[in-house]
């Protein structure tokens, strides 16, 4: 049997409506409940109960059934339908059994027959505010936890933010460290990590993998850093052997950037070592084949082709954009069109005047990188 006492300090904080249409009956519980709860809302019927739980989010519902305008079991599914987890005790008269199957679908908690036998109200009371105890120490949990996700989500968030932002510095930091060996290659870098992401979205490439291509292609040469300075830096065109060493930077930059378990950095070094591979196999360092040649390879080395096209060297002017485009599409004696992807080259094609606006826009301003030719 509960104690008084032990409700009342069990009820502490616990907010109760009660709705009952006998004014008597009404009042007198009314009394009761006064005992062990310092907020209590009344009404006299299943409306009047139902607007001022909507008002007021009672954190207890004890009802009768049988009452005028809307009956108890109405108003109790529109409370569950608000809040499920609402704990309600029904009060009922014996004939009123028939209501029992709602109230069990409806899932009320607690069920008390009337008249009231005190000892059983007090107890069934009790059992009801620990269930509304438990409610909201579980709610209250949830919203803990819901916020702590939020934070730990921000947190990381602002890492994964600092983590972007160091591995853009490296590649800045490598393209600069690339661009000190060879001052030619600068903007160079810069272009094809505009054309490469343009060019894998014209092919509906996932946005992941745009972004990765974007911060990966400005890094494909990243090998020549370990390539001498007499073979790198030489005014004229390289003979057999010497290319034969120029053609290692595909090597060199994959072996610098093996084993890493961050994909962007293992998009650089497969475009490292696949940008001068060839569709119809006659590329290097594999000789890989078609579809053997992974997709960023494919698109870099398209990008790269027509930027080196267009750029002048010592040894040579740059083309215009006309004349570059003739080249790629019919061939000479740098490069044929079998050297590219076909979906890749016509969705080149396809976008070739963006292609040449990137090239225009980003070039160093005291150089004419090319001249109608």
């Amino acid at each position: 049997m509960i104690k008084p006492r032990e409700l009342k300090e069990a009820a502490q904080g616990i907010s109760i409506l009660y709705i009952e249409d006998d004014v008597e009956l009404r009042q007198n519980t009314v009394r009761l409940l006064a005992s062990f709860f310092n907020e209590i809302g009344v009404a006299g019927n299943g409306l009047e109960g139902l607007n001022k739980y909507r008002s007021t989010k009672y954190d207890l519902v004890i009802t009768d059934i049988n009452m005028p305008v809307m009956n108890g079991v109405k108003m109790a599914q529109e409370i569950k339908k608000e809040n499920p987890q609402q704990v309600i005790v029904v009060i009922s008269a014996h004939d009123e059994a028939v209501y029992l199957l709602d109230l069990i679908n409806l899932g009320i908690d607690y069920y008390i027959l009337k008249p009231l036998d005190l000892d059983k109200f007090l107890s069934i009371l009790y059992k009801a505010v620990r269930l509304t105890q438990f409610h909201k120490i579980e709610k209250n949990y949830k919203l803990m936890l819901e916020r702590t996700v939020a934070q730990r989500t921000k947190e990381l968030s602002d890492a994964l933010t600092i983590v972007n932002e160091l591995s853009s510095e490296l590649v800045y930091r490598l393209s600069s460290a690339a661009e000190l060996r060879d001052p030619e290659t600068g903007m160079h870098n810069k272009r094809l990590g505009l054309c490469a992401p343009r060019l894998a979205r014209e092919i509906n490439m996932p946005f992941d993998f745009i972004e990765s291509i974007a911060f990966a292609a400005p890094l494909h040469d990243i090998g020549k850093i370990g390539i001498w300075d007499n073979i790198l830096l030489k005014p004229e065109p390289l003979n057999e052997e010497e290319f034969e060493i120029m053609k290692s930077h595909t090597v060199i930059g994959a072996n610098i950037l093996s084993n890493s378990k961050y994909d962007k950095i293992r998009m650089i070094e497969t475009i490292s070592l696949t940008h001068h591979e060839r569709w119809d196999g006659s590329g290097y360092p594999n000789g890989l084949k078609g579809e053997e040649i992974p997709m960023e390879g494919r698109i870099v080395a398209i990008c790269d082709q027509y930027d080196a096209l267009r750029s002048k060297r010592p040894y040579k002017n740059g083309f215009s954009h006309h004349r570059t485009m003739n080249i790629i599409i019919r061939g000479d004696g740098r490069t044929k069109p079998e050297y590219f992807d076909p979906r890749i080259l016509t969705a080149f094609v396809r976008i070739a005047d963006e292609m040449n606006e990137i090239f225009i826009h980003n070039q160093d301003s005291d150089k004419q990188l090319f001249k109608e030719a």
